[in-house]
C-alpha cells in the first residue's frame, strides 16, 4: 500500500518527523518498507498483513495513526457539499442471482462527457506519485476514491451494455477479454457481471475491453458494489490476475462504504465541473451483508494477558479509539475490521495500541530442568549429526508447493495426485501440501547452482509429508562429484551404493539391520543432471526403535562425575528393586549408575527395619555437572523414596 505524508494530512495532523512517523506505523504493525522523499513530499510504502484489509487506504492509515496517538489529530476541514444531480438516473434493469455473494450492488449514470475534460490536477498528482498512471478522467477518480477511502469501483461504457445487467456465477468455458489484454477461460466458481450478450466484467476483479472506457466515451455507468471476501478469495491467482481491486476485495472492504464512495464521487464531479451525473441507486439485500460480532470483553483476563494494569475506562477508550461499539462489557466490531471475531483478538489490539514498546519485559522467574529427552527428537538429532560429520547440508523448505511436475510423487516416488489443496493460498506457487521432500531439495541444488555452480552437492531435510497419510521422513539429495577437485584422484560420481551406506550407517546407530528400516533409493534425472536420492520413514524407525531390545552401544562421557553416598533405615519388607524402579521413575537423566555398598540389619537398627548403603553416579555426556546440581538430583531422588517409603536417613 503506497501513499504520500501529504495525502495523509487530508486527514490528519502530523506532529512528528517522517523516521517518528514511520516507526509509529511500524509499530502499530504496519510496516513500513520504504520511504522515499519526493520534493517536499514523502511516499510510503507500507507492508499490510493479510488481516488488515482496513488500512489499504489513506483514510485507514490516518485512522489508524489517530488510534494509536491522539496526537495524530483528525482534521475537520472538510465542508457538507449541498449535491445537486444534473440528470435523472436511467434506471437499469439488475439481476442479482447471487445474492449470498453480493448482497450490495450500486451504480450510476455519467452523461455528456466532454472529449477535452481532463482529471483535477490534485487527483492527478497524488495518484502518479504513488504510480498509478492516468488512464481516463473518470478512470483517475475512481482509482483515487479506492486509494483514499478503500472503495474499489467500476466504470462501463454505457453505450456498450445491452440491456439487463445480471450478477451471476460464470458458465464452464466462458471467456473474457479483460483491460489487460489478455482472454481468461473462467469457471463455474468466477463471479461475473454480464449483460444479455457478454460477460462485462470479472467481478471485484477486471473490466471486460469491450465495454471499457475511452476518450471517446460520452456515457459512463458507474458500478460500486459490495462483494463478499469469501467469494472472490483466491479467484485472481487462480487467474494468475492481481489487481487492486481484487486485492481489496478478496480482504474485506468494508459493506458501508459503497454509499460514501458514490457521494465523493458525486462531490468530485461537481466541484470539478467534469460532467452531468444521477442520483445512485442501490440494490441491497441487508439480510445477508456481515454482522457485528458481540463479544464479552473480560478486563481481568486482558490485564493478565497484557501484563500491564490498565484500568476499565481505559481498556474502554482503547476499544472505541479502533471504531468498536461497547457496551456493559459488550463490544461489536466496526463494519470495516473483519479480523475482531474472538476475545484474544482484542486482548492483542489492546496491547497494540498501548504500544508493544511500552509493555516493559519482565523474564518469567521459573526453573525448568529436563529429566527425559523426548525420544523422536533424540532420535532425529543422532541422525542429523552423522549426516552433518559426512559434510550433507541441512535444509528446511516450505510444506506448501506448486503444480510441477516434481511435486506429484510421493516420498517413495510413487505417483501421488490426491494432494491436499490449500483453500485459501497466497500464491499459484504455495497451493497444496507436499507429499515429498525430493522436489524441494533438488530445487534448493538448481538455485545455488545457478547462483554459484559447485561440482557437488549433498543436502537432506527431516520434515513431514501429506501423502495418504502424514508421515514425517528423512530425505537425502546428492548429485555430482565424491570427492573435491584433485588432478590425482579420479573423478567418481555419486552412486546408489552411496545411499545404501547412508541406509546401513544410519540403521547401525540404532543397533537396526538395514532391513530393519522403510526406505527407498531413487536415481532422478532432471534438466540433464543425475540426482541420487534416499528417503527414510522416521515414523517406521522410530517404531522399530521402541521394539528392538538388543543392546545400543554409546560413547564413553570424557566428562567427569560426581559420586553420592547415602545411607538410610528403610522398611525390612521393602525389596532393592522396589527402590530402583521408583528411582527409575523419576527420570533424572544424569543419572548414571546406582550401586548397593552396604547392607545391614541388627544393632542399633530399629525391629523390622534394614539400612541400606547406595551410590549415585550422576555424569553428563554434554557439560561438566556442578556439585550444586548434583545436589538437587539427590533432592528429588530423596523426595519420592520418602513419600514412599517412608525412608530416614541415617546421621
Amino acid at each position: 500500500m503506497k501513499l504520500t505524508k501529504s495525502w495523509l494530512e487530508d486527514y490528519i495532523e502530523i506532529p512528528f518527523n517522517i523516521e517518528e512517523l514511520c516507526h509509529h506505523l511500524t509499530m502499530a504493525g504496519l510496516e513500513v518498507d520504504d520511504v522515499l522523499q519526493k520534493n517536499d513530499d514523502y511516499i510510503i510504502d507500507i507492508d499490510l498483513t493479510p488481516n488488515r484489509s482496513d488500512c489499504l487506504s489513506v483514510l485507514g492509515v490516518a485512522r489508524e495513526l489517530n488510534s494509536i496517538n491522539k496526537k495524530y489529530k483528525y482534521k475537520n476541514n472538510k465542508q457538507d457539499i449541498s449535491i445537486s444531480p444534473s440528470i435523472k438516473n436511467t434506471e437499469k434493469k439488475i439481476k442479482i442471482d447471487e445474492k449470498i455473494h453480493c448482497p450490495k450492488y450500486g451504480y450510476m449514470n455519467l452523461e455528456n462527457i466532454p472529449k477535452e475534460v481532463k482529471t483535477p490536477e490534485y487527483i492527478e498528482k497524488k495518484i502518479n506519485d504513488i504510480g498509478i498512471k492516468s488512464v481516463h478522467p473518470i478512470v483517475d477518480i475512481l482509482n483515487y476514491i479506492m486509494i483514499d477511502i478503500g472503495q474499489p469501483m467500476h466504470a462501463y461504457d454505457a453505450e456498450k451494455i445491452t440491456n439487463e445487467i445480471s450478477v451471476r456465477f460464470a458458465k464452464n468455458n466462458e471467456t473474457i477479454k479483460a483491460l489487460d489484454g489478455n482472454e481468461y477461460k473462467l469457471k463455474k466458481e468466477n463471479i461475473v457481471i454480464s449483460d444479455t450478450k457478454n460477460v462485462i466484467s470479472l467481478a471485484g476483479i477486471i473490466g471486460a475491453e469491450d465495454c471499457s472506457v475511452k476518450n471517446t466515451t460520452n456515457n459512463i455507468l458507474i458500478e460500486c458494489a459490495f462483494f463478499m471476501p469469501d467469494t472472490l478469495a483466491n479467484k485472481a491467482r487462480k487467474l494468475k490476475l492481481h489487481t487492486e481491486s481484487s486485492h481489496r476485495y478478496e480482504r474485506g472492504v468494508d459493506f458501508n462504504l459503497p454509499e460514501k464512495a458514490m457521494i465523493q464521487l458525486q462531490e468530485i464531479l461537481q466541484e470539478n465541473n467534469i460532467c452531468d451525473f444521477s442520483i445512485y441507486n442501490f440494490i441491497e439485500h441487508s439480510d445477508l451483508l456481515p454482522v457485528h460480532k458481540e463479544v464479552e470483553i473480560n478486563n481481568d483476563k486482558i490485564r493478565k494477558s497484557i501484563g500491564i494494569d490498565l484500568s476499565d475506562d481505559e481498556i474502554k477508550d482503547f476499544l472505541i479509539s479502533i471504531g468498536c461499539t461497547y457496551q456493559k462489557n459488550i463490544v461489536k466490531n466496526p463494519s470495516f475490521r473483519y479480523d475482531l471475531n474472538i476475545h484474544a483478538d482484542y486482548v492483542e489490539e489492546i496491547a497494540r495500541i498501548y504500544g508493544y514498546d511500552n509493555i516493559p519485559i519482565v523474564p518469567e522467574k521459573i526453573s525448568i530442568t529436563t529429566n527425559k529427552t523426548y525420544l523422536p527428537f533424540k532420535i532425529i538429532n543422532q541422525i542429523k549429526q552423522y549426516l552433518y560429520k559426512n559434510s550433507y547440508s541441512e535444509c528446511i523448505n516450505y510444506s506448501f508447493v506448486n503444480d510441477e511436475v516434481m511435486e506429484n510423487f510421493d516420498w517413495k516416488n510413487e505417483e501421488f495426485n490426491n494432494h491436499n489443496k490449500i483453500d485459501n493460498y497466497m500464491s499459484l506457487e504455495q497451493n497444496k501440501l507436499r507429499s515429498n521432500l525430493a522436489s524441494s531439495l533438488i530445487n534448493n541444488i538448481k538455485y545455488n547452482i545457478n547462483m554459484n555452480s559447485e561440482n557437488s552437492y549433498r543436502l537432506f531435510e527431516i520434515s513431514s509429508v501429506f501423502g495418504e497419510n502424514i508421515e514425517q521422513i528423512l530425505t537425502c539429495v546428492v548429485t555430482g562429484n565424491k570427492e573435491d577437485e584433485n588432478w590425482a584422484a579420479k573423478k567418481q560420481k555419486f552412486d546408489q551404493y552411496d545411499m545404501t551406506t547412508i541406509a546401513e550407517d544410519i540403521a547401525k546407530l540404532f543397533g537396526l539391520n538395514k532391513n530393519d528400516l522403510m526406505y527407498k533409493i531413487n536415481e532422478l534425472n532432471e534438466n540433464k543432471n543425475i540426482y541420487i536420492v534416499l528417503s527414510l520413514s522416521i515414523n517406521e524407525l522410530i517404531k522399530k526403535i521402541k521394539s528392538n531390545n538388543t543392546e545400543q552401544f554409546q560413547n564413553f562421557s570424557k566428562l567427569p562425575y560426581i559420586r553420592r553416598d547415602l545411607s538410610f533405615i528403610i522398611d525390612i519388607s521393602t525389596s532393592y528393586q522396589s527402590i530402583l524402579n521408583l528411582i527409575e521413575k523419576t527420570n533424572v537423566l544424569s543419572l548414571k549408575k546406582i550401586l548397593l555398598f552396604d547392607l545391614y540389619e541388627g544393632k542399633n537398627i530399629p525391629s523390622g527395619k534394614k539400612s541400606l548403603g547406595m551410590g549415585f553416579i550422576f555424569q553428563d555426556a554434554n557439560k561438566t555437572l556442578t556439585h550444586e546440581e548434583a545436589d538437587q538430583y539427590i533432592d528429588i531422588i530423596l523426595k519420592d523414596l520418602e513419600e514412599e517409603f517412608q525412608i530416614e536417613l541415617r546421621k
